[in-house]
């Protein structure tokens, strides 16, 4: 049986997940919890409002739309993104780059997952990537943000996917941090940058590990 290094359930409190090698901590922090039944109307509201938005793009079972473009003449490097975790998983990944979230939770809250290993260590050993998950669950109808860097893998979900998980708001603060392929980078600096652009999903050597019915959860 596959050991996953911890369980969190958020209900009132803060979390802060060390990632080791001086690399920025994962935090999480529940600002507000909302009357009962506000937070399904606001994430279905935001998510209907975001499929009709012009740039909507739907891959990894994320929905997003970049509603904030960068100002390159003016110095801003920050982007602003809204996505979703609807009623599946998303694609367990990871992206270049620095991220604060803002989002509420659905009528039965969410789960995120991250796993502190690096691309180094999972190749020596894919199970580590499971031994170095936190699997934080959080409440419905409640207001949380998440401040963390993308290089750490990570996994949003409905908590019961027979409801919405939650509609968010995030702020890339340099949409050129991290970025060193030169495609990837002109398109950025082009306008054409979206979440799935920058998105990285699990190694092979992991996939197979993580989705077997014993590492489920």
């Amino acid at each position: 049986m596959l050991e996953i290094n911890r369980r969190v359930i958020l209900s009132d409190k803060n979390l802060v997940i060390d990632c080791g090698d001086n690399r920025l901590p994962v935090e999480i922090f529940v600002v507000a919890k909302l009357p009962s039944g506000v937070g399904k109307e606001i994430v279905h509201d935001g998510l209907e409002r975001q499929r009709k938005h012009k740039n909507f793009i739907e891959e990894y079972n994320e929905p997003s739309a970049k509603i904030a473009n960068t100002d390159w003449e003016k110095g801003d490097l920050t982007t602003i993104y809204t996505f979703g975790v609807d009623k599946k998983d998303l694609v367990f990944h990871r992206h270049a780059g620095h991220r604060v979230i803002t989002a509420v939770t659905g009528e039965f809250g969410a789960v995120l997952k991250f796993s502190s290993a690096t691309l180094d260590e999972i190749k020596q050993d894919p199970q580590i990537f499971i031994e170095k998950m936190t699997i934080v669950e959080l409440p419905k109808d409640a207001i949380f943000v998440l401040r963390f860097h993308g290089e750490v893998y990570h996994q949003f979900c409905p908590k019961n996917k027979s409801f919405q998980g939650f509609f968010a708001v995030s702020v890339h603060t340099n949409e050129l941090g991290g970025l060193d392929d030169q495609i990837l980078l002109q398109k950025v600096i082009q306008g054409h940058a979206s979440i799935p652009l920058l998105t990285e999903p699990i190694p092979k050597e992991v996939e197979y590990l993580f989705y077997q019915e014993e590492a489920r959860v």
